[in-house]
């Protein structure tokens, strides 16, 4: 059986879906055959048996794993899968059911290449599959770092805000224009265009009898 934790397991079954298969028992075979496995974000590498071989995958976005991994601060159980020491389940559901982003691909998110022209479903992809496998298993993080993410959290950097410098200028307001002189009111013009007030002052509405000693006041000015 190839891949002994969930990641590991994970892995090979998305490249090899069928390990009862003749493909997953060549692949077995070639396991030794893999030379120079190179893991970098987003690619795996490596030559198996004179064919060069890559497996390839979108990498996770930075803004995600950034996100994740301050969450997983309240999380024991996902510290040490986020640091890349441990295989978890728990991580990988979280990805797939909040983030809807798997750690783990699905095989028709995989890329596979060979140089023996069989369009990648080839023992050789297999082997190199089996092989990142065991990887995963000696060293959980080999799986982070093809995903492209680091076992630090990196936080996603705020936009930079440029400040233009402006003139000086361009704060000296222009000169005002003459004023116009002003146009007088009618005698009790406030006090027609709020209209009656709804307060009695004998038999009369508040306003009436203030708009007629507005108009007193006017003529003994």
């Amino acid at each position: 059986m190839i891949g002994k934790g969930p990641w590991a397991r994970l892995f090979a079954t998305a490249v090899v879906p069928d390990e009862s298969s003749s493909l997953a028992e060549q692949g077995r075979r070639l396991v030794e055959s893999v030379e120079d496995l190179a893991v970098t974000a987003g690619t795996l590498s490596a030559s198996v048996d004179g064919c060069d071989v890559a497996i390839a995958a979108e990498p996770v976005p930075p803004r995600i794993w950034a996100a994740l991994t301050r969450s997983a601060r309240n999380s024991p159980q996902l510290v040490a899968a986020v640091e890349g020491r441990a295989q978890s389940v728990h991580l990988e559901h979280v990805m797939t059911l909040d983030w809807e982003r798997p750690l783990v691909p699905r095989k028709r998110e995989l890329v596979r290449r060979c140089s023996c022209d069989r369009g990648g479903a080839c023992e050789h992809v297999a082997a190199l599959a089996y092989a990142f496998a065991e990887e995963i298993d000696r060293d959980p993080s080999a799986l982070l770092r093809w995903r492209g993410v680091g076992t630090v959290e990196e936080e996603v950097p705020e936009p930079a805000v440029v400040l233009e410098t402006v003139p000086a200028e361009a704060w000296e307001a222009g000169s005002l224009p003459e004023p116009r002189p002003l146009r007088p009111l009618p005698v009790g013009a406030v006090l027609k265009r709020l209209g009656q007030s709804g307060l009695r002052a004998g038999a009369n509405d508040l306003a009436d009898v203030l708009e007629r000693a507005y108009a007193e006041f006017a003529l003994q000015r």
